[in-house]
């Protein structure tokens, strides 16, 4: 680990204390993920070295960091591998023949599943924050949840009918219909990020850490078209500013919800809108999230 040794080491340190500290209760994580959280992908050892120097485990859970098969570390220092075992039991942390069962209780980094959809009359880019686990999936598509009202949103808005992409028992949504209408409009998706962390292996935001953020410029690139990115719902606005600011763009204002700024980015003019979260667990109703995304059309039509 040569570019550690070139390293302040209470920096490291600090960078994996605080990457321990969002480990949550009833969840473990590895040396491994630890080391990807602080930002130092392959510093699993150096991760276990700087643990050893923990000395306030009530606010750096080490007792939480296990190894990748679920094997307790023999050198926890704060009353070994039995009190580090009764102390995870404690939290509701699942063990199989001595093991922390990793299947249930391990943190999820995961790569992005879908590949960007870019369409070559790509005029707007969707930007949400991550896809669900597939087990809420529908589609092979960009807002897949059957709970989610994107594509009632859209079916709205370019068909004036909520239904229109809801598949047969309108139980998910059809796919082939929803990617026609996107070449159709020059719909184009991807996310704020190509890999992440799932603190607790559900889809909530809050518990999603962003470890490698998506390559706008990239997408831009295959759409000589597209002027307008749209964000949907405060995680992808927020990494998406995060995104903006490593271009460089420091003074850029963020939209409020429901309205756009206009950035000068990517070596194009852009608007940036930034719309409410389609996911029903938004405090809007479908009627009034429609009016917002609305706006983004009228605007480009």
């Amino acid at each position: 680990m040569q570019f550690i040794k070139s390293m302040k080491v209470d920096n490291f340190q600090k960078k994996v204390f605080q990457a321990v500290a969002m480990i949550p209760k009833g969840r473990v994580a590895s040396y491994a993920q630890v080391a990807e959280l602080a930002g130092f992908p392959g510093a699993a050892r150096a991760v276990g070295n700087a643990i050893h120097l923990n000395s306030d485990p009530s606010k750096v859970p080490c007792h939480r960091v296990v190894c990748s098969d679920g094997t307790l570390g023999s050198g926890y220092a704060f009353g070994g591998p039995v009190k580090q075992m009764e102390r995870l039991e404690g939290e509701g942390v699942a063990f199989r023949n001595g093991k922390v069962d990793m299947a249930r209780c391990s943190i999820v980094t995961e790569d992005h599943p879908l590949e960007p959809f870019l369409p070559e009359n790509g005029k707007v880019l969707f930007l949400g924050s991550f896809p669900p686990p597939r087990a809420r999936w529908s589609m092979e598509f960009f807002y897949p949840n059957p709970q989610n009202d994107f594509w009632r949103i859209q079916g709205l808005i370019h068909c004036g009918d909520s239904g229109y992409l809801l598949a047969e028992g309108r139980k998910g949504f059809d796919c082939t219909r929803v990617r026609a209408l996107c070449r159709e409009k020059g719909l184009a998706f991807f996310d704020t990020a190509s890999r992440v962390c799932r603190l607790k292996g559900n889809a909530s935001d809050e518990f999603l850490v962003i470890l490698r953020p998506a390559d706008i410029r990239g997408m831009l690139d295959a759409m000589p078209l597209c002027r307008t990115i749209v964000t949907t719902g405060g995680k992808s606005s927020e990494e998406f500013m995060k995104i903006l600011h490593n271009e460089g763009l420091q003074d850029v204002v963020p939209p409020q919800v429901g309205g756009f700024t206009d950035i000068s980015a990517y070596g194009r003019d852009m608007r940036w809108w930034r719309m409410p979260s389609s996911s029903r667990a938004f405090p809007m109703r479908l009627e009034e999230k429609t009016a917002c995304y609305s706006k983004v059309f009228e605007q480009i039509n």
